[in-house]
C-alpha cells in the first residue's frame, strides 16, 4: 500500500472510530498529518477514557503502542501482548518511561497549544518582554527571588479552588517531563493541577526555595488546546500565560497549610508509636505537658484530623494518609506530588550536621528548613535520638541559659534548646547540646511533634540556610510549662 493510501485509510478509520472530535480539534488536525505520533494518540485516548467512552479510548490506545504501556505499566488493550516475556516488567517500564518522556517533551509543545503571550504589564514574574510586537517572550530575566520572598505585589486572588495536585520538578531534562506526564495521566479529584519549580540543594528538594509556576494542567477541560498553560519558556518555547502572578501568589498561599498537614500526620504517627493506638481526639495530641505531642492547635487541623481519623476508624487505611481538604470542608487541598510526594509518605525528622553547624527539618528527601545552630564539637554525640520531652520556658523563664523552649533527646541530658549567648550560634561552645536562636527554636518547637526522630551526623546538610520570611506558628492549646522540674541539660 502506498503512503498516500495508508494515510487515507488512517483518516477513514480515525473518523469511523472517533467521529465526534469537535472537542479535540488540535489533536485531530495534528493526527491527520502525523498519524504515527503515539503520544498524541495516548493523550486523546485518555480524554475518551475519562468520559467513559471505552471503545474510542481503546482504539486510540492501540495506536499509542508502547507509550500506553510506559505510562500505564500494563499491556496495551489492542497490542496483543505488552512487555516481552523475556524482559523484566520493571525494566520494561523504566525503558518505556524514558521513551515516553522524550515523546511527551515533543507532544506537549507541538500538540497542545497554549494561550497567547501577554502584554508587557501582564508578563510572568522574572520574564522580559520582547521588543517586537509579536507577543513572544525572550529568555528569562534576572533570577527570581525564592518562593519564600513575597510574590509580586500586584498579585491578588486565589487559583486554588478545585486543585488536585501540586507537583514539584527541578529540570525539564531530568524529572520535569516525567512529572508532567504524571499530571496529564493521573485521574484524581479536582479540575486542575500545578507544576512548580522545586530546585535541588545537593540531594535535597528545596521546599522553601520552591514555588515558581511552570505550568497549569487542566484535567477536565473539553478542549485539548487548553490542557496546559505554560509560564516558563525554558520548559516550553511556546509562550506564557497571563495569570502567572495570580498562580505565584496561590502557590505561596498553598505551601503553609501543607506544613500544617505534615505536622498533623507526623504527630498521629508518633503518637501511635508511643501509645500503640491512634489518637481519638485533638485533645490527645494537643494536651498539657507532658502529653503535648503538638505545641498547639488550629481550626484547620480539626478539619484535617476528623477526615483522617474517620478513614482510620472505617478501616480504609492501615496508616494515616494525607488530608485532601483545604482549611474548611469542601475546599480542595492540592496534594503534594512530583518531588514533593515524600511529604505525603514520610513523617518529619530532624538532622543535625556537626561540620556545617546546621539543623534541618526533613520529610524523606524534602528539606523544609535549614537553621544555624551552636554545638559542642566532640562533646555533641553522633547517633539517633527521639524528642522525648517538650517544654516551654524551662526553669520558669524565657531568657535563661536554655531560652524559651527545650526538647529533651531520648531522656538524656542532651537537648535542643535556646541560649543566652546568641553569638555562640555557629560555634562549638556548648557542652554537647544543640543551641538555637530564639525565633528559629520557637518555630522548630511548633513544627515538629513529640517523638520526632533526631539524627546527629558529621556532615551531610547544605550550608545554605532555608528559613521562610513568615514563620510556622501554632496557637498554644494547653499549659506546656513544667515548674516542678529543674532542668540541668549540658547546655
Amino acid at each position: 500500500m502506498r503512503k498516500d493510501d495508508r494515510l487515507e485509510e488512517q483518516i477513514r478509520q480515525f473518523y469511523e472510530h472517533v467521529p465526534d472530535v469537535a472537542d479535540s480539534l488540535p489533536l485531530k488536525d495534528y493526527l491527520l498529518k502525523h498519524e504515527n505520533n503515539q503520544m498524541a494518540w495516548y493523550l486523546l485516548g485518555k480524554q475518551y477514557a475519562a468520559r467513559g467512552e471505552e471503545a474510542k479510548a481503546n482504539y486510540c490506545f492501540g495506536q499509542a503502542g508502547p507509550v500506553y504501556e510506559a505510562f500505564e505499566a500494563k499491556a496495551n488493550p489492542l497490542s496483543g501482548g505488552g512487555f516481552p516475556a523475556s524482559a523484566p516488567r520493571d525494566g520494561g517500564k523504566k525503558r518505556g518511561l524514558a521513551i515516553a518522556a522524550a515523546l511527551l517533551a515533543i507532544a506537549v509543545s507541538v500538540v497542545l497549544p497554549v494561550r497567547q503571550a501577554v502584554a508587557p504589564t501582564d508578563a510572568a514574574p522574572g520574564m522580559r518582554q520582547a521588543a517586537d510586537d509579536t507577543g513572544a517572550m525572550e529568555e528569562p530575566g534576572p533570577p527570581l527571588k525564592p518562593a519564600y520572598s513575597a510574590p509580586p505585589a500586584a498579585a491578588t486572588g486565589s487559583a486554588a479552588d478545585g486543585l488536585a495536585l501540586v507537583a514539584g520538578a527541578d529540570d525539564p531534562a531530568t524529572d520535569g517531563m516525567k512529572t508532567l506526564g504524571g499530571l496529564l495521566t493521573k485521574r484524581t479529584s479536582g479540575s486542575e493541577s500545578w507544576l512548580v519549580q522545586a530546585p535541588k540543594l545537593g540531594k535535597w528538594t528545596d521546599w522553601v526555595g520552591s514555588g515558581r509556576p511552570l505550568a497549569k494542567v487542566a484535567l477536565d477541560r473539553p478542549d485539548a488546546a487548553a490542557a496546559i498553560d505554560w509560564f516558563d519558556p525554558k520548559w516550553c518555547p511556546c509562550g506564557t500565560s497571563k495569570d502567572a502572578s495570580v498562580l505565584w501568589r496561590s502557590v505561596a498561599e498553598w505551601k503553609p497549610p501543607q506544613e500544617g498537614k505534615l505536622l498533623l500526620r507526623s504527630a498521629m504517627i508518633r503518637y501511635r508509636e508511643r501509645t500503640g493506638s491512634w489518637p481519638k481526639s485533638p485533645d490527645e495530641l494537643a494536651g498539657a505537658y507532658p502529653a503535648n505531642t503538638t505545641a498547639g492547635w488550629s481550626e484547620e487541623m480539626t478539619v484535617w484530623f476528623n477526615e483522617l481519623q474517620a478513614e482510620l476508624e472505617k478501616g480504609k487505611a492501615e496508616t494515616v494518609g494525607w488530608p485532601r481538604v483545604g482549611g474548611t470542608a469542601g475546599e480542595s487541598g492540592g496534594v503534594p506530588a512530583g518531588s514533593f510526594a515524600p511529604m505525603t509518605e514520610h513523617p518529619l525528622e530532624i538532622i543535625v550536621d556537626k561540620k556545617n553547624h546546621r539543623l534541618a527539618v526533613v520529610s524523606g528527601n524534602v528539606l523544609l528548613r535549614n537553621y544555624p545552630v551552636g554545638l559542642g564539637g566532640d562533646k555533641t554525640p553522633e547517633g539517633t535520638f527521639r524528642i522525648t520531652e517538650k517544654v516551654r520556658n524551662p526553669n520558669g523563664r524565657s531568657d535563661g541559659a536554655f531560652g524559651s523552649r527545650g526538647m529533651t533527646l531520648s531522656d538524656t541530658l542532651y537537648a535542643i534548646h535556646g541560649t543566652d549567648e546568641p553569638d555562640s550560634i555557629g560555634q562549638d561552645r556548648s557542652q554537647g547540646c544543640v543551641r538555637m536562636a530564639k525565633e528559629d527554636l520557637e518555630e522548630l518547637y511548633d513544627l515538629v511533634p513529640l517523638g520526632t526522630k533526631v539524627t546527629i551526623v558529621k556532615e551531610g546538610l547544605p550550608a545554605d540556610l532555608r528559613i521562610p520570611e513568615k514563620r510556622f506558628r501554632l496557637k498554644p492549646a494547653q499549659d506546656e510549662t513544667n515548674p516542678k522540674k529543674t532542668y540541668e541539660w549540658l547546655g
